[in-house]
């Protein structure tokens, strides 16, 4: 199969959707498996409203992904892409009944700081191409839990050493971590060479778990780590309370909906992430300013906010229009954080 997938929509599956559109970037479509494309569609999606990887899900459960094509309610191309329509009910249901709980609670963030063993030395890592920690980047997406890396500044460098963190200084990790804003610290000390890995999972109050896994590559340590994670991060999300919402702006009564569903033709749902709610108001401004979009509904909360826009533009028009805006960070289709 030659085909990649254009799209994984970062977002929570709410009980009320019955349906979830997936796309799928279709480069030649001669050679285009289309029954391992639904089968993947499947697979993405189950792992995304679980936040358990797919080999965990058949250890426990192994024809959990036969006949796919079950849970589908169409597909079919438009232009290069592949369109698969996910019947979400469906799928839950499969999952509920081989005992796999979904993750319908709201997900924690990270902050990911990584240090690596060379030979007798223990180094940060920056912002250098680093296997682990592209795996994580990865996860994040892939299971819908945010995720960010540390600046690596002068700031950084002098806040936080290796031997601090290899000497579990607490403290010194949630210090240098608190310019961030995240709650919930990751940090990663690889070994190569002794082909294991070390982590920490630290907390505000200076509570932290850690422990060692062992991978003969960087991708086995890695996937190692990320079902770890992911499996804490499950543990914690029930702690993790929505914000009350703070301001309301409403033309109607709020209609809950996820990046890329469209219940309601012509609509699309933001999803923005931000800590300074006046940069909040200057992208809701430079939406407004548009005349291709009408804000419908918003909602803003202490942390995040979801705008509602009835719009006819695509899918990708409306995420252009948003990323001119210069301080969104794009973290999946119409799902921003600002800066």
């Amino acid at each position: 199969m030659v085909a990649r997938f254009l799209l994984i929509i970062a977002c929570l599956f709410s009980t009320t959707v019955s349906a979830l559109e997936y796309r799928v970037d279709v480069e030649e479509p001669s050679l285009f498996d289309v029954e391992n494309s639904i089968e993947n569609v499947i697979i993405g999606a189950a792992e995304k409203m679980t936040g358990i990887p797919q080999p965990q899900m058949i250890s426990q459960a192994p024809d959990l992904f036969s006949l796919s094509e079950a849970l589908v309610n169409s597909y079919g191309y438009d232009g290069n892409a592949f369109i698969v329509d996910i019947d979400v009910d469906g799928l839950k249901t499969r999952l509920e009944t081989a005992g796999i709980d979904l993750w319908e609670s709201e997900r924690p963030e990270f902050l990911i700081w990584a240090t690596e063993e060379r030979g007798l030395e223990r180094l940060m890592v920056g912002q250098e191409p680093n296997r682990i920690v592209e795996r994580l980047m990865a996860a994040s997406e892939r299971f819908g839990v945010p995720m960010q890396r540390p600046l690596m500044d002068l700031e950084d460098t002098l806040a936080l050493s290796p031997a601090e963190i290899w000497g579990e200084f607490a403290g010194a990790v949630n210090n240098a971590s608190s310019r961030y804003g995240v709650e919930h610290v990751l940090v990663v000390g690889d070994r190569p060479g002794r082909q294991s890995i070390k982590y920490w999972l630290f907390e505000s109050n200076g509570e932290y778990l850690s422990g060692e896994l062992s991978g003969a590559d960087a991708d086995e340590r890695a996937n190692e780590l990320i079902a770890v994670v992911m499996q804490y991060a499950r543990s914690i999300s029930n702690n993790v309370g929505k914000s009350p919402v703070v301001v309301a702006r409403v033309a109607e009564p709020s209609v809950s909906l996820q990046p890329q569903m469209q219940d309601v033709p012509g609509q699309w749902t933001v999803r923005v992430e931000y800590v300074d709610v006046i940069r909040l108001m200057e992208l809701i401004d430079h939406i407004e300013a548009s005349d291709s979009v009408t804000i419908h509904a918003t909602e803003i909360r202490a942390n995040d906010a979801t705008i509602v826009l009835k719009t006819d533009l695509s899918l990708g028009v409306t995420d252009d229009l948003v990323s001119e805006f210069t301080a969104v960070r794009f973290i999946s289709p119409l799902v921003y954080s600002l800066k």
